[in-house]
């Protein structure tokens, strides 16, 4: 398993630590090393000095001892044993210089002191017996050139010394600069490194992870994060697409439990709504019901009671008409016969109310046979002609295409379309068009009748199929009532509707007949 981002930067941060010491290290041990070079060219420096020193006395001594040799003595010449024992202290302090050292060039120039402080020995004896013998014009002794050749020796051997100090101080701050510029790169690499290494496996992962977690709230649940590793980032991620996931399963879950409940509640409400109408239409039966009971109980008393004694007034009336004749009867006896026509046509109006009544209340069941519809609207149209024409009404019929036959009672389908069509004939006082149009809907037969005339508003026809209800001042308003009871027991139904135009429709649909 691959090691976790945690322990990777841990590691990181460790050896950027152990890179720092190691720096750290280096640059102590490189200013250590300066020091001791510094300290060293200081040495050397004070070595140089302290020949330099002992060159000179050697220089002026030579110098004096040839002048004293030609006989010539400067006035602040020094006797030889002044300056022999000057050199010695000088060489005595540049001899313990060295023996400070332990190195090889120390020993050589150990050697090289020996050598000087014997040659200043017998330089010392030479001085003087040369300086005695000047006086005899004798030659000056080689002593002195040896001294100043052993002085300048251990000038060179010196000069040798400060140069390589020089050389190898001047390597050190090479070797930091390289240093310097190799942890410079170094570190500049390691923090693109680094950089490239957080934005990878931190920053970049992050980033996503945070997309990711706005599109999620923003209510896009499908929105994933690319596993690319198995650190903890990369767990992060696995845990937050499964998160996802479960996120999405349950959004799903959550809209398919809507959906169901809403389908459900539709169903509850369409059965409840079928339901409702259902006890309304059982309810209108049962009121319908009841007023036709209590119109049979009153047809009952109205046949006995109202019917017979108009019949009675009828024949009393019609007896003095047929006596008088209208032409021989004198201008007084007119005005009675005029108001016996009166009453004779208000009985005759009786009789067809308490007709109409009587039919209503006493509606017989249908006597069921096969019926074919459209010769039956057909023969009532041609019945209906003459009144039409002479209303100014024109009658259109538009069949649509084959219709079946229908099973029904054919005087009771007759009094539908008859009662349908002079409805709307009374409608179009004045003229228009009567339509009457057949088509078949399946197992359905559909007649629409259809007047141009003022039409019917919507609270009327909520009422219109209602026993006495009617729109006519001198109507009993059963007409339409026993349309209804007629189409509902053939197992069909009416129903009214506005017609294009202006106008109203009523349509009749009855079942086809089966078989």
């Amino acid at each position: 398993m691959r090691a976790g981002i945690g322990r990777r930067i841990n590691l990181a941060i460790r050896a950027a630590f152990v890179l720092v010491l190691l720096v750290g290290g280096v640059s102590v041990l490189l200013a250590w090393t300066i020091s001791v070079g510094v300290e060293e060219g200081r040495q050397r420096s004070l070595e140089v000095q302290a020949i330099d020193r002992i060159h000179g006395i050697v220089q002026h001594f030579v110098g004096d001892l040839y002048i004293a040799l030609q006989g010539r003595l400067a006035p602040d010449h020094h006797p030889p044993g002044v300056v022999i024992g000057e050199l010695r202290a000088r060489i005595a302090a540049y001899e313990a210089l060295e023996r400070a050292q332990a190195s090889a060039e120390a020993a050589q120039e150990l050697a090289r002191i020996g050598k000087l402080t014997a040659l200043l020995a017998e330089l010392e004896s030479v001085s003087r017996a040369a300086i005695g013998a000047a006086a005899r014009g004798r030659p000056p002794t080689p002593e002195a050139h040896e001294v100043s050749a052993v002085v300048e020796d251990l000038h060179a051997l010196h000069a040798k010394k400060f140069q390589r100090a020089t050389d190898a101080t001047q390597r050190q701050m090479l070797l930091i600069s390289a240093l310097y510029v190799a942890f410079a790169l170094g570190g500049g690499l390691l923090l693109l490194f680094g950089d490239r290494f957080l934005s990878r496996n931190l920053v970049l992962p992050i980033t996503r992870l945070a997309e990711a977690a706005f599109h999620i709230a923003s209510g896009d649940l499908s929105r994933r994060v690319p596993v690319r590793s198995g650190d903890e980032i990369g767990q992060l991620a696995r845990a937050f697409n499964v998160m996802a996931e479960r996120l999405e399963a349950h959004e799903a879950q959550r809209l398919t439990f809507e959906a169901e409940l809403e389908r459900q509640v539709k169903e509850r409400t369409r059965e409840l709504e079928e339901t409702s109408a259902r006890l309304q239409a059982t309810q209108a039966q049962l009121i319908s019901s009841e007023l036709i009971a209590v119109t049979g109980q009153i047809a009952a008393g109205v046949t006995h009671e109202i019917r017979t004694p108009l019949n009675s007034l009828a024949i009393n009336v019609q007896l003095p008409r047929r006596e008088l004749s209208a032409e021989a009867t004198p201008p007084p006896l007119r005005e009675i016969l005029s108001a016996l026509a009166t009453v004779e046509y208000e009985i005759t109006r009786i009789n067809r109310i308490l007709e109409e009544f009587v039919n209503f209340a006493r509606l017989p069941a249908p006597r069921f046979e096969r019926v074919e519809p459209v010769p039956l609207v057909q023969e009532i149209l041609g019945l209906l002609g003459p009144q039409a024409s002479a209303a100014g009404v024109s009658v259109e019929s538009r069949p649509a295409g084959s219709v079946p036959s229908v099973r029904g009672d054919q005087d009771q389908l007759r009094q539908v379309f008859l009662n349908l069509a002079q409805n709307a004939l009374h409608a179009m006082p004045n003229g228009g068009v009567l339509g009457v149009e057949w088509s078949r809907d399946g197992e359905w037969v559909e007649i629409a009748v259809s007047d141009s005339g003022p039409g019917v508003s919507e609270s009327e026809r909520e009422v219109i199929f209602l026993p006495f209800v009617s729109t006519k001042m001198d109507g009993l308003g059963l007409g339409l009532p026993i349309v209804r009871r007629i189409v509902e027991a053939h197992g069909g139904s009416v129903f009214c509707h506005d017609r294009a135009g202006g106008g109203a429709v009523f349509t009749v649909r009855l079942p086809v007949t089966g078989g």
